[in-house]
């Protein structure tokens, strides 16, 4: 019988699923049904695309079937291409035991095709369905911890089934003992450095991680997919909710604690391989969802008198535990998932909403661990690993993320639990202290009162106006780490700096410290973004020679990885030191980019394609960016690459064109006067031609100080914000960082002041978050210059904030 959930009135697609229904009492510790639901993550783009898509995951089909060719008698593998809704816009598929294995037989009959066929659309609509489910509540928690959403999955069924030979390469995994090739069953990829000839690749891979979910190669008359079936069941992963809350779990971790310290490594040198930290987590993942520690129990034998050895109602302990070379993850990781699971259970038993509460602090543990690095600015991938590696490790992360979440009112739960399974410092390996849990820990500032005395002298006599801040006003990593936890701010859709250069008199300290330096104590704030974007001046070219003429620059492509490792994910490129290597300089600069994974806009290898914007997913909504410059000599013409320049007409169309694909339009411009503190009349008219046109905000750079605030048509406008880590013994520069969050009726905004006079001994070429008196004073020093507009503007936690009033397209 297929049961129709009660929301199935509220929602218009419908898709067929398997539902877990978690019961104790029962040998496999719940069992599942077949029902119709309601796929209320379809997301806006599903009408364009037209398949199963949401903010949080993209579903793939990667399989093909063979079909005969009605002329020659021959077989043509086809691919099955991905899910489309039957006449009423539903996704309704019958699961018929799993399928086939649509290799193991060159040609099989219509019907037996049909079956198979039918088994992959379910399995791609049950994937998305489960994988929606965890990514929204995951989603959750990390907004309620103050987190970035998670990046959108790309999940791809009925990969490496074994059925493609392509370069005289089968896909699939070969088996070890029998040599053939067997279909994947699953897991989550990511680019790696090492080659895999044995399962090659026919779709890029997504450097943010993807799940691949295989067809399975074995028929099993054990678990609940064959008990509701009543017969053998193909062991396919699409249909098994188990794998699939794992395999995401995988994809939790990586953002998070970032095991293999990924994000010191290029996107094309990703690493795949997992500890037994992260398979225990992501057990425990799949284990929270079904509400059920037999997270095997699909297509696995597990009875009250077999319990499958992956249960997390295990009772092994560390003295189960394979340190050897060849040891399996996943079982060691059995010991430490239980232990979760035990905790789990304490918390069940205390509270109401228990399971919350302590996903809340295991997830808040990840976060924790991920800030663990073996250097503060010069960080090694393997000195990162071994710093996040151990259960000792996790123990340590779970107390003290239990004292920021809780006050540390479970420490005695926490030891209890652990202590029984034999996690503790006896028997493990050096694990990393609490007190070290907190990366952002910087020396302190330790710079001679005479010193700071004679900068901030030499800083006055170049700019009597500034705003000079007393130390203890400047915000070191940690301090600002705290500050934003304690006042809950973030997440962010999208953060945005003003001018990066990271070169010239830079290059002495990346040298001496290394490549985190520059955005070290202002990371804090970009980790919380979605979207991070700066507009970067400097070629990074190493082939081309720089330009003789005043204020030119050339860094060392390299430094891209800089940009990387703080977070940027695109830059705008439409400024004047765009040219200063010539047009090739353009070139080198978007290879490095690319190489790094950073988008760039504002600029292309054509006039055409420095007009083409970047569209990126912040949360739920798509957010598109443009960038110009108005000067015609860095200009992109004809096929000669150069910026984005930003006549009516252009702008007009660009922002014409963007607007159906996305939910806000964001438009960042390099235009105004350098040191003057008000814009021209010109460029308030295209701000506000921007706006008319249907951009969201407008912000501007280049005059290397603040410039006004405005609020045009519920829009808002700003002129210049200054510049941030550049690489020039600056006085007189000025600078504030914009946080923005995007909701559907408004948008919220945070301007963090930020110091940036590298003449400041205590600055140091390493923009810094100030507060206090030094932070008042900023903010109402913009709120002066912006006229009627500052009343939007208010103070608060040493920020400003604006709340803007607006809905998607709508120009008041």
């Amino acid at each position: 019988m297929i049961a129709i959930s009660s929301d199935k009135k509220q929602k218009q697609v419908l898709g067929q699923v398997y539902l877990w229904t978690p019961d104790a009492s029962l040998p496999l510790g719940g069992s599942i049904q077949k029902s119709i639901v309601s796929l209320s993550w379809l997301n806006g783009s599903f009408n364009l695309e037209n398949h199963l898509s949401s903010p949080y995951a993209v579903i793939k089909n990667a399989g093909t079937i063979n079909l005969p060719d009605e002329h020659s008698g021959s077989i043509i593998p086809t691919p099955l291409g991905d899910a489309q809704p039957d006449s009423e816009g539903n996704f309704i598929f019958e699961p018929f035991n799993g399928g086939g294995r649509m290799d193991k037989e060159a040609l099989v009959d219509e019907f037996r095709r049909y079956k198979n066929i039918q088994a992959a659309r379910f399995g791609e609509v049950n994937t998305f369905y489960h994988i929606n489910k965890i990514a929204s509540y995951i989603d959750e928690l990390l907004n309620e911890l103050g987190e970035r959403p998670l990046p959108r999955l790309k999940v791809v069924v009925n990969a490496h089934p074994a059925i493609y030979t392509q370069n005289g390469k089968r896909d699939g995994c070969r088996g070890l003992k029998s040599g053939k090739c067997l279909p994947f069953q699953g897991g989550h990829y990511r680019s790696s450095s090492r080659n895999l000839p044995d399962t090659p690749e026919f779709h890029p891979i997504s450097p943010d991680g993807e799940i691949h979910l295989g067809p399975g190669w074995r028929l099993t008359e054990f678990g609940a997919l064959p008990e509701f079936a009543k017969c053998k069941y193909r062991c396919n992963a699409s249909h098994n909710a188990g794998i699939i809350y794992h395999e995401y779990g995988h994809h939790v971790t990586r953002h998070t604690a970032d095991f293999m310290a990924n994000r010191f490594r290029a996107p094309h040198r990703q690493s795949n391989q997992k500890s037994d930290l992260d398979e225990a987590i992501s057990d425990y993942w799949a284990a929270t969802m079904l509400d059920c520690p037999h997270i095997w129990t699909w297509h696995r034998k597990h009875t009250r008198n077999e319990i499958h050895p992956r249960s997390l109602a295990s009772i092994k302990t560390m003295t189960a535990f394979d340190s050897g070379s060849n040891a399996d993850p996943h079982l060691n990781g059995t010991i430490y998932g239980a232990a979760l699971w035990d905790m789990r259970n304490e918390f069940c038993e205390m509270y109401s909403d228990g399971s919350r509460k302590m996903d809340l602090i295991v997830l808040k543990s990840l976060i924790l661990m991920g800030q663990l690095q073996d250097s503060e600015f010069n960080p090694t991938t393997t000195g990162a690993r071994k710093c996040r590696s151990g259960f000792g490790t996790g123990r340590a992360s779970l107390a003290e993320a239990d004292k920021i979440c809780y006050d540390g009112r479970h420490s005695e739960i926490i030891t209890k639990c652990f202590s029984q399974r034999g996690i503790d410092s006896k028997n493990l390996k050096r694990s990393i202290p609490c007190r070290d849990l907190n990366a952002g820990h910087i020396p302190t500032i330790n710079v001679p009162d005479r010193n700071i005395e004679k900068s901030v002298i030499h800083i006055l006599k170049r700019d009597e106006h500034a705003i000079i801040p007393k130390t203890n006003e400047i915000l070191s990593r940690q301090e600002l780490e705290t500050k934003l936890g304690t006042n809950k701010t973030g997440p962010f859709s999208l953060t945005v700096v003003g001018d990066i250069m990271l070169g010239s008199r830079m290059n002495k300290l990346l040298h001496k410290f290394g490549p985190e330096y520059p955005f070290y104590s202002v990371y804090p704030i970009l980790r919380r973004s979605s979207i991070v974007l700066g507009n970067l001046e400097g070629p990074l070219a190493k082939i081309t020679k720089k330009q003789e003429r005043n204020y030119s620059y050339r860094v060392n492509p390299k430094n891209a990885r800089i940009l990387r490792r703080a977070g940027f994910n695109v830059v705008t490129m439409a400024n004047n030191h765009i040219l200063d290597c010539g047009r090739q300089g353009v070139l080198e600069t978007f290879s490095a980019l690319k190489k790094h994974g950073i988008r760039y806009i504002g600029a292309g290898e054509n006039e055409e394609n420095a007009h083409v914007p970047a569209i990126l997913q912040a949360g739920k909504y798509k957010i598109g960016l443009l960038g110009y410059y108005w000067n015609r000599r860095t200009s992109a013409r004809g096929s000669k690459p150069g910026s984005a320049i930003d006549t009516q007409e252009h702008v007009a169309n660009d922002i014409h064109d963007l607007r159906p694909y996305v939910d806000r339009v964001v438009v960042t411009v390099h235009w105004g006067v350098p040191y003057e503190r008000y814009p021209s009349e010109e460029d308030r008219e295209k701000a506000h031609f921007a706006v008319d046109c249907g951009a969201d905000i407008v912000i501007g750079h280049h005059p290397h100080v603040v410039q006004p605030f405005e609020m045009y048509k519920n829009r808002p406008i700003f002129y210049s914000i200054g510049n941030f880590a550049f690489g020039s013994g600056n006085s007189k520069a000025e600078s504030i960082m914009l946080a923005i969050i995007f909701q559907e009726t408004y948008t919220e905004l945070t301007i963090f002041p930020a110091y940036i006079k590298n003449r400041d001994h205590r600055i140091n070429y390493q923009p810094r978050i100030i507060t206090g008196n030094a932070a008042f004073e900023s903010i109402n020093r913009l709120k002066k210059i912006s006229g009627t507009s500052a009343d939007f503007i208010y103070f608060e936690n040493d920020t400003g904030k604006i709340i803007s009033s607006q809905c998607q397209g709508e120009v008041k």
